[in-house]
């Protein structure tokens, strides 16, 4: 059993948080996006799918694969990064972002990655968020292609 001690938090944190997501994303800065996980203790790990992958994150080295390629234990990494969006925007299903009892908060909705070109990607996300030693971290990341039903023709 875990003796973390999570602080409460507000939802103006949460969308704090995210724009940070965002803005590492966006500005390529994958140690401060790594700062912004959890990655916890073995009985509270971290839990990431990432949108282009198949494989369950527990860990820093797995997320830091995804985001950037090149560990030859995740060699259909080709690091998300490397997309070079220049823009994310999240629309929250919800919104605003909800508390998930006791003192965390879940989001579900889409987001939009806008690369370089004006490409966009939009993809379905669930993120869960705590807040420990005044720091609101992602607990639960879970990304995929957003499904659209084929045309009838």
């Amino acid at each position: 059993m875990s003796d973390r001690q999570y602080e409460p938090m507000t939802k103006a944190e949460v969308i704090a948080a995210q724009r940070a997501w965002a803005k590492c994303v966006t500005e390529q800065d994958v140690d401060q996006l790594l700062d912004l996980y959890d990655f916890g203790s073995p009985d509270e790990p971290l839990l990431f799918k990432p949108t282009l992958a198949d494989v369950i994150r527990l860990d820093r080295q797995g997320a830091k694969s995804y985001f950037v390629g090149g560990d030859p234990e995740f060699p259909n990494d080709h690091g998300f990064l490397k997309n070079g969006w220049k823009k994310v925007d999240f629309q929250s299903a919800v919104g605003p972002i909800i508390k998930a009892g006791g003192l965390g908060y879940k989001d579900m909705g889409h987001y939009t990655f806008v690369d370089g070109d004006g490409n966009a990607t939009r993809a379905d996300y669930t993120f869960a968020y705590h807040k420990l030693d005044g720091r609101v971290l992602i607990s639960l990341h879970h990304s995929s292609l957003t499904w659209f039903p084929p045309v009838e023709g």
